[in-house]
């Protein structure tokens, strides 16, 4: 005997006035995530702003003593004539006190920009504080937009804004690579030209047998830090990686390359979250093999 099938029930059509209150109630919705998107960038600029800070710290820390130590040892060593010497001696003493108070301003005062508390003094949120802030706001936005009234073209929407922002992201951390590569480059080049010429004259001037040994040790460091960790080769891959999505974006705003085919704005979006999704992938794939020791990056490659 057959079943009688059970037929559908009938499609419920919103009233006008719950269509305006689901409206409504939408565009708040979006008013609040544009609301915690303003929060996450000005606590992204204030966070840049204490890694920077504390950069500029250690590098007072080290410099300046390293730079009294030199002085030191130029003097009492008597390594040059106090004539020769004290053009450079007077000034030296200068950049070593700024460097110290440098780094007494900055470690007794560390933190992003200063703001203002609830009671009206001045103060800044230390690096952990913006981290830890950071990292709740970031989760409040995923939480809003996981439970929020937002269809699935919203949360692409959401998706194209946060990888304009990896684009400069991306190349940020590539120039961060690309000047390290750089400064070892710098100090191959030089400490080349600077042991063949101390090498020449060392015969007649002990004392610049160890600053060859020293230019020798740096030139060394320098070549085995660029063979291991690839400095060049990251800056790259990211900035491929930057341009790739920059050119998505530009072309899916201006309706060309494979986003003219496209039959709707929905079917153009989908395609473009689809293509950035696989552009980052493939950089984290790229980024893993690097991280690993040449010798499996080797076989890897086989």
């Amino acid at each position: 005997m057959a079943t009688r099938s059970t037929p559908a029930p009938p499609k419920v059509t919103p009233t006008a006035d719950e269509e305006a209150e689901r409206r409504k109630a939408s565009l708040a919705a979006n008013e609040e995530l544009l609301k915690i998107k303003h929060i996450i960038r000005k606590l992204e600029s204030s966070l840049r702003i204490a890694r920077r800070r504390r950069i500029f710290a250690r590098c007072s820390i080290i410099l300046g003593p390293l730079l009294a130590a030199v002085m030191y040892v130029l003097y009492f060593l008597r390594l040059f004539p106090w004539d020769q010497l004290a053009p450079f001696y007077f000034p030296g003493l200068v950049i070593v006190a700024l460097l110290l108070w440098n780094t007494k301003r900055l470690n007794g005062d560390p933190g992003g920009p200063v703001e203002l508390n609830s009671e009206g003094k001045q103060h800044r949120q230390t690096e952990v504080e913006l981290e830890l802030d950071l990292a709740r706001t970031q989760d409040l936005r995923k939480f809003k937009v996981a439970h929020g009234i937002y269809d699935t073209t919203t949360r692409r929407l959401l998706y194209k804004e946060d990888a304009y922002a990896d684009i400069e992201k991306l190349r940020e951390e590539s120039r961060k690579y690309r000047h390290v590569n750089n400064a070892l480059q710098a100090v191959l080049i030089v400490g080349a030209l600077g042991a063949t010429g101390s090498s020449a004259i060392a015969a007649e001037l002990q004392a610049l047998r160890w600053v060859t040994f020293g230019i020798a040790i740096a030139v060394g460091l320098a070549s085995g830090f660029m063979g291991y960790y690839k400095y060049k080769e990251r800056s790259f891959y990211l900035q491929q990686t930057a341009d790739a999505i920059e050119h998505e974006w530009e072309a899916f705003e201006v309706g060309v390359g494979r986003y003219k085919r496209a039959d709707t704005e929905e079917k153009a979006l989908a395609d473009f979250v689809e293509e950035v999704h696989r552009l980052k992938s493939e950089q984290r794939k790229r980024q893993q093999n690097l991280e690993q020791p040449p010798e499996a990056r080797g076989s890897g490659d086989a």
